[in-house]
């Protein structure tokens, strides 16, 4: 199901996409660089709140007034599989190409000291049936396994039918129906993890569910953040930095919680593009990078793979780089904590135009073939009559 003609398209949002995927990739970098002992580097992770939310508020523009039938909610969710799957599948299949390269050196090189074998724990081959279907998320094997930034995906995908699900029920302005699953879902989340929104194995759906919902809600409620322009500009430099505080003061606890509020507020107001900052973010750089974001998402892990095996194969013959363990976790050091750093971003940069190429060969065709076949689909689906709000605004 495409977007109507002449809909209205986000793009300072896009931009703010971009920018989310960067701080993900960066988040995941293993290299000890001196911010992974700073307090606030965990709230990187509510990037991926701003994903989800993002996604109700995005999916309820472009379909909602089209879910009003059981054959329509079957396309959308074609339509969802179609931008989800494919590029998550081609990742996969990368990080297997990886895995079956190492068990191939190794049959050849037997004695070679290695951090985990080839095919085993997180890489094992019945989880990769798993990711191929999305149920990743949904207590499997208990471990973060293959591309393990994918499981956002795997839950939005289903939490996205939910979604469909419920305006076909009530309808999508259903402001009500939509509070009451964003409350139902912080409930939820406080009794599955009560000291921090990052909950992710298992009860990642919990999570994603609350920002999609409050996503749906702040889009029935975007109308008063309608500004004139110069009060537009004021609100949205006023978000701009409200934003990163969020990251670099917010304590971890239930208070988090709170910060996916603060993000459909901003998401509302960016969504009327009226002030200056917009007018920023739709500038080319941003918006060729809020393109790419889901491959940059998708993509950093694999780059992370290629980039640990190769460090591993160097340190076996010159010493460097050491392994080092922060807190529980272990770390590649390449020599001292800017150097670290160095590295981090460079893999950063480094997966940008690796993502635009798997943009341009991978996410655009496989798009528009689902888009095709959904016109297809189109022109036998017959217009339902125009349907009453079952729950009031």
């Amino acid at each position: 199901m495409r977007e109507r003609e002449g809909s209205e398209r986000f793009e300072a949002l896009d931009a703010g996409r971009g920018l989310c995927a960067l701080a993900v990739a960066f988040f995941h970098m293993p290299l000890a660089h001196p911010l992974q002992q700073e307090a606030w580097f965990p709230n990187l992770q509510l990037c991926v709140d701003v994903f989800f939310v993002l996604s109700g508020f995005v999916l309820l523009h472009a379909y909602g007034d089209r879910l009003a039938t059981g054959r329509q909610v079957v396309r959308f969710v074609l339509m969802r599989f179609g931008r989800l799957w494919p590029l998550h599948a081609v990742t996969l299949g990368v990080l297997i190409v990886i895995e079956a390269v190492r068990l191939v050196y190794l049959s050849h090189h037997a004695g070679t000291p290695i951090a985990t074998p080839p095919f085993g724990a997180a890489h094992r081959p019945v989880e990769i049936v798993t990711h191929l279907l999305f149920l990743q998320n949904f207590r499997t094997f208990g471990d973060y396994s293959w591309n393990f930034p994918s499981w956002s995906i795997a839950v939005e995908f289903w939490a996205s039918i939910v979604l469909a699900a419920t305006v076909l029920a009530v309808g999508p302005r259903a402001r009500l129906v939509f509070a009451g699953f964003v409350l139902l879902g912080a409930v939820a989340l406080w009794s599955l993890s009560p000291r921090t929104l990052f909950v992710i194995q298992n009860w990642g759906i919990v999570r994603c569910l609350f920002d999609m919902f409050l996503g749906c809600l702040a889009y029935t409620m975007r109308a008063p953040l309608r500004l004139p322009r110069p009060a537009a500009t004021a609100a949205e430099i006023l978000a701009v930095l409200a934003l990163p505080a969020l990251v670099l003061l917010l304590p971890q606890g239930p208070v988090g919680y709170g910060a996916s509020l603060v993000f459909a507020a901003a998401i509302a107001l960016f969504s009327h593009q009226r002030g200056a900052v917009s007018g920023l973010a739709r500038a080319r750089l941003p918006q060729c990078l809020g393109r790419w974001s889901f491959s940059i998402y998708l993509l950093h892990l694999p780059v992370i793979q290629v980039f640990t095996t190769a460090m591993h194969y160097v340190a076996q013959r010159t010493g460097l780089p050491h392994t080092v363990m922060l807190g529980h976790d272990p770390y590649l050091d390449v020599g001292t904590g800017a150097a670290n750093l160095a590295a981090a971003a460079a893999l950063v940069v480094v997966t940008v135009p690796l993502a635009a190429l798997t943009y341009r060969v991978i996410e655009r065709p496989s798009l528009a073939w689902f888009r095709r076949n959904d016109a297809r689909l189109a022109a036998i689906d017959p217009v339902p009559p125009p349907r009453a709000v079952l729950i009031p605004r």
